[in-house]
């Protein structure tokens, strides 16, 4: 860490992550919730053999509805940079299609490290909220083949109310044009894999169909809709303190996700993965109980 403090998100809280926890929640050294062989990837990432996907702790947006919400908030286990390493090793030797490194924002330079000491044959995915400063990823330039942001608003009131980060539109915009600079055309291997490019998700939240249209129109001007990849997400559950948001405390409706699905499906994007007849449940939420780490 530079003196002046963090600065990896855009939040640049400026702490001193040595001696204490940032924003994010967590200090300099990693934390792990999971490091497991992950099953509910799009069908393009992955197949029988799973993600390697490794779910890092601590977060820059923790939204209020989050999934995840303790594993957001810090919980999970601190691990050295060298263990990062072979944790990527281990997952590639049990199989996994990629390497699926889940909200790991707050740890670029730990992971640049890991990926030094071990480079994996398959292909290395940044998952993440789109949430993310343009100058932290560039030091990931060459490290990354398939960027999978959540990109979650265009409507700043949202992000604001929603995830405390009113700028979430405009940071979004600046971190997805660098990350479709760095990985360039989207390709496919011959097993019907990805191997570089893009894939881009948009989880549609209750009451909110104008954010997802406006999500979209972004997402338009910037990917390529004939070759990037879209996914539109429909199992919004209430987790986290979403009680506290009445209008977000209930299950999305269908005709809210259809009408969105619709709006993907007028702007032409071609490869676009929904979710009807998928019930939203909590099944579908790994057990972040330390499990590989």
């Amino acid at each position: 860490m530079k003196e002046e403090g963090c600065r990896l998100c855009p939040r640049k809280c400026g702490v001193d992550r040595n001696a204490k926890k940032g924003y994010c929640g967590v200090g300099k050294d990693p934390v792990l919730g999971r490091a497991a062989l992950h099953y509910w990837e799009e069908p393009i990432l992955a197949d029988e053999r799973g993600s390697g996907a490794v779910f890092f702790a601590g977060c820059s947006l923790k939204c209020v509805y989050c999934q995840n919400y303790e594993l957001s908030r810090g919980r999970g286990k601190e691990i050295s940079v060298a263990r990062l390493a072979d944790i990527f090793r281990e997952l590639q030797d049990k199989g996994a299609c990629n390497i699926d490194l889940v909200t790991g924002s707050h740890f670029i330079p730990q992971i640049r490290e890991a990926l030094t000491v071990f480079r994996p044959s398959v292909p290395v995915i940044f998952n993440c909220g789109g949430y993310e400063s343009e100058e932290s990823l560039k030091t990931l330039d060459g490290l990354v083949d398939i960027y999978m942001p959540d990109f979650k608003y265009s409507d700043g009131a949202l992000a604001e109310r929603y995830s405390h980060a009113p700028d979430y539109p405009v940071v979004a915009q600046v971190a997805l044009k660098e990350m479709k600079r760095q990985v360039g055309e989207t390709t496919v291997g011959k097993d019907g894999l990805m191997k570089k490019g893009i894939l881009a998700r948009h989880l549609v939240l209750p009451g909110a169909v104008g954010n997802s249209r406006g999500v979209l129109d972004t997402l338009a001007r910037i990917l390529d809709r004939k070759k990037d990849y879209l996914s539109v997400m429909s199992q919004y559950i209430p987790f986290g303190e979403a009680e506290k948001y009445p209008e977000i405390n209930r299950r999305l409706k269908p005709i809210e996700y259809k009408a969105v699905v619709a709006y993907a499906e007028k702007l032409a994007f071609e490869n676009a993965f929904v979710q009807y007849g998928e019930s939203a449940d909590d099944s579908f939420v790994p057990l972040f109980d330390g499990t590989g780490v």
